[in-house]
């Protein structure tokens, strides 16, 4: 295909994805595209791993901190962004969040729901989205079973714990009046990019343990101060970056309706279950021109990767 080209770095949260993909990047003189839907927002730094100045000053990091806590941000945006950062060149993509990473590579069939319209496309949504995150408050699960409902095939490919995947698809169903697979079916996605992708996975017990002892280091590094922080400047649940993992079982803590010990326990756990969809989403759900798959940074093909870079075929 003609058209932008990247390579993607991808894999269970705490796999050691940071490490590898700085790696990859100073040694071709690559930029990193950050692929994580927490640190695209501003303030949500030691929660959400971003790179450290250090790592900053060592390699080019894009698609960070593109918006304040309160503001909207969609897997659409993301696309639109990342599009426009692979235009002056070839890229690395770095993170975990397998549903970003899609929707820049691939076309979304089922349309955007009017999340890029105009306003009034625009506030029909976010009217929809309101009344349907209210319900969702008076009685939990009531999204994901309106999902079912209404399209139980696009429902069994969303967790439903992910609110935020179920709620979108369930306005993409109303916005069409059907089910939104049918519409999928009838206009399958379509690669934008020609990507290359490596999975990094040391395998579930390495990576439990990891994602235990970073959780210990963020609340070290003061995960729960920046928090509160975010707490006085007027940043809560009503926010969706808030909801985010950790930030959301922290600010429980923030506002006295938790204790620091249960979080910590909750965020691990969580945790722990988030990595396990995450292999699942890569394994199932993000095709490419080129994988390879890895349990340590320390077997990475050197040579398919550059290969791939020049334009070859690894």
């Amino acid at each position: 295909m003609s058209g932008p080209r990247a390579l993607a770095l991808v894999g269970p949260t705490a796999a050691g994805k940071s490490r590898l993909g700085i790696g990859i990047a100073e040694r071709f003189g690559l930029p990193i595209l950050c692929c994580d839907s927490v640190q695209v927002y501003r303030g949500l730094d030691i929660g959400s791993a971003k790179p450290t100045p250090e790592q900053r000053g060592r390699v080019r990091h894009e698609l960070l901190d593109l918006v304040e806590p309160d503001q909207h941000f969609s897997a659409g945006d993301f696309a639109r962004a990342a599009l426009e950062e692979l235009a002056e060149g070839f890229g690395l993509f770095v993170g975990g969040t397998g549903f970003y990473l899609r929707a820049a590579a691939w076309t979304n069939s089922g349309g955007d729901g009017g999340e890029t319209g105009d306003l009034g496309e625009r506030a029909a949504r976010a009217a929809f989205m309101t009344a349907w995150e209210a319900k969702e408050a008076a009685e939990e699960g009531s999204i994901y079973a309106e999902l079912r409902r209404r399209d139980q095939e696009t429902a069994g490919e969303i967790h439903p714990r992910n609110r935020v995947r179920a709620l979108r698809a369930l306005w993409l169903c109303e916005v069409h009046g059907r089910p939104v697979s049918e519409v999928r079916r009838e206009d399958p996605p379509r690669p934008r990019i020609e990507l290359g992708v490596i999975v990094l996975d040391p395998g579930t017990a390495e990576v439990d343990r990891a994602i235990d002892a970073r959780c210990e280091a963020m609340l070290a590094e003061g995960w729960l101060a920046e928090v509160e922080k975010l707490r006085r400047a007027g940043y809560d649940a009503r926010h969706k970056a808030m909801r985010s993992l950790g930030y959301s079982q922290l600010l429980e803590v923030v506002e006295g309706r938790s204790d620091l010990s249960a979080a910590t326990a909750l965020i691990k756990a969580e945790t722990r279950r988030y990595a396990r969809r995450q292999r699942t989403y890569f394994r199932w759900q993000l095709p490419a021109a080129w994988r390879v798959e890895l349990a340590s940074p320390e077997a990475a093909p050197w040579s398919a990767i550059e290969r791939f870079i020049a334009g070859g075929v690894p």
